[in-house]
């Protein structure tokens, strides 16, 4: 038999349609609210995770833009990128600093807000 010429025919199952309730939880669809400075500093860190927030705080203070991990790691005096990427990802899970996708110098404060930044 040549490609296509079998009668193929496509029959839908039967569909139950359900009517469901929808259940919407307030807080969860509530637009987030960022922290402030105060409230980041208030969040228990480490001493490593306070010293690697202070780093990034004080390094979009000075310049506007975000460090590199490799500039976190001189200015901390460490040698091991790995441990400060494990830092940085524990600050963006506790809340207080933010990843912006794409690029090398990603990290800032949650607080600094920019209008395409994310």
């Amino acid at each position: 038999m040549p490609f296509g010429s079998e009668n193929v025919v496509f029959m839908p199952n039967d569909v139950v349609m359900q009517r469901t309730k929808l259940l919407i939880n307030r807080e969860m669809t509530a637009k987030r609210r960022d922290k402030s400075y105060e409230e980041c500093m208030g969040v228990g860190m480490t001493p490593a995770q306070r010293e690697v927030f202070l780093i990034v705080d004080e390094w979009w203070k000075q310049k506007g833009f975000g460090p590199s991990i490799r500039d976190i790691c001189e200015l901390r005096g460490k040698g091991g990128m790995g441990n400060t990427s494990e830092i940085i990802g524990r600050l963006v899970r506790l809340g207080v600093l933010k990843k912006v996708k794409g690029g090398v110098r990603r990290v800032r404060p949650v607080y600094i807000q920019f209008r395409y930044l994310e």
